[in-house]
């Protein structure tokens, strides 16, 4: 209400032509609105795998009857399956850091996710993204922190006490693994 009557606000419909606009650009316009529809397309799709050209194997060095192999590469990520005596235990990815970001793990078994950080080795020397040396392609072994409580704590019932009764797969989670040959810091040597 301004001074003692009712002010009514209306809304003009924007012409999406107005008359004064040239053809480009309407043209202009037309792309922007596909180029987003099309970036809304691509944010809302599932991560897009791409299969590696060789299998990149970690082996646990506190038992060797569990494994990681990565098999797929995803953006930011290398993808695969957390397996124990050749029986598959759940989906596992190694992630690569990103600036002002540790490298990270994450482990997935049906609807439930965990996720920790991943501490590269060359050797026994600790890899530091703030050092030149060692280099990241020439780390080989890896801890990934969390990932033995994380499987201890599962609350899915049905996998926990396959998980906290399992020692083996609990003592290779919480100790270091060995990086494969065809690994180069996590990442795979072309082939």
């Amino acid at each position: 209400m301004i001074n003692g009557s009712i002010h009514k606000t209306t809304f003009k419909a924007l012409d999406p032509a107005p008359q004064g606009a040239s053809r480009q650009d309407m043209k202009r316009g037309d792309i922007f609105r596909m180029s987003m529809i099309s970036f809304f397309a691509w944010a809302g799709a599932p991560a897009v795998t791409t299969p590696l050209p060789l299998v990149c194997e970690l082996t646990s060095e506190e038992s060797s009857s569990v494994k990681i192999r990565l098999t797929e590469r995803t953006t930011g990520s290398l993808k695969g399956e957390l397996i124990q005596n050749d029986r598959v235990l759940g989906v596992f990815q190694s992630g690569k850091p990103k600036r002002g970001k540790d490298p990270w793990w994450s482990f997935q078994q049906g609807n439930q996710r965990s996720k920790g950080i991943s501490v590269f080795f060359k050797d026994t020397e600790l890899w530091n993204p703030y050092r030149r040396s060692p280099r990241p392609q020439d780390s080989n072994r890896v801890l990934f922190a969390g990932l033995a409580p994380e499987l201890w704590n599962w609350t899915t019932a049905q996998k926990r006490h396959a998980f906290r009764d399992n020692s083996d797969l609990l003592k290779a989670a919480g100790g270091i693994w060995s990086i494969s040959s065809q690994c180069v810091g996590g990442r795979t040597v072309d082939g």
